[in-house]
């Protein structure tokens, strides 16, 4: 199974914006390599919610227009793969909280499986 190493996220304020950078490395398994297993790699920015009370808030917020990248990926060999994503975003996406935001970057890695291919002949009728 691919790994991720350690992401950073670093915010800038520029004005009314924020310019965003997060780093980080990915590396496939001898399993990925030899099979040419495919991976969708998403990297997104949440507002981290976490501990928050009451429980019901306790969910992460979405960041609008916080996709910095969504493609597949597979691995070639088993160096790691590093992995610079940028974007600016108003200040204004990232006011996700009354008070104090949390943002977060989060980087997944999702096995894209195979998929059944099915297909039908003609339809023969009579008195079998």
């Amino acid at each position: 199974m691919a790994a991720i190493g350690t992401v950073t996220l670093r915010i800038v304020r520029d004005i009314a914006n924020a310019d965003i950078t997060v780093t980080y490395s990915l590396v496939g398994s001898a399993f990925d390599v030899a099979s040419g297993q495919p991976y969708t790699e998403v990297c997104r920015l949440i507002g981290d919610d976490t501990g928050i009370t009451p429980p019901e808030d306790n969910i992460d917020d979405p960041i609008p227009n916080g996709v910095l990248s969504s493609n597949a990926v597979v691995f070639p060999n088993t160096t790691p793969i590093s992995r610079v994503r940028t974007k600016t975003l108003p200040l204004a996406n990232l006011n996700e909280d009354v008070g104090t935001d949390e943002i977060r970057a989060v980087v997944q890695l999702r096995p894209i499986l195979p998929s059944a291919t099915t297909r039908e002949s003609n339809q023969v009728t009579g008195s079998f």
